[in-house]
């Protein structure tokens, strides 16, 4: 059987700022963010419920929503925050395969394994 992919889409708030380089003082963004999960379907004839998806990543969000990231993520550029993302998703969701995470509409980073 083939595999499926499925997407959801989930975003939070949050500050960061970096030095070195980018030299940015605190800012914020809202980062919009969408998981990909694939793998083959169950007797049911799905993935992975979306809710069950959905649900998780508003646990998630709750975590990290108006907080400083650099305080949970060490140098935390959009690429870090994806692989972070990621990982924590896949603690639950071993099925991930991809995450793109959007800083502004139009500056994105993917991330996929």
């Amino acid at each position: 059987m083939k595999n499926i992919k499925i997407s959801v889409k989930s975003q939070f708030r949050a500050s960061h700022y970096h030095d070195g380089a980018l030299d940015e003082p605190i800012h914020d963004h809202t980062f919009v963010y969408i998981v990909t999960l694939t793998g083959p379907l169950n007797e049911e004839g799905f993935l992975v419920d979306f809710r069950e998806v959905e649900q998780f990543l508003n646990e998630l969000n709750k975590g990290l929503s108006f907080k400083v990231l650099n305080k949970i993520i060490p140098n935390s550029t959009t690429e870090n925050v994806a692989i972070f993302l990621f990982n924590k998703i896949k603690e639950k969701f071993p099925q991930i395969c991809k995450i793109e995470v959007f800083e502004k509409e139009n500056y994105s980073v993917t991330y996929e394994e």
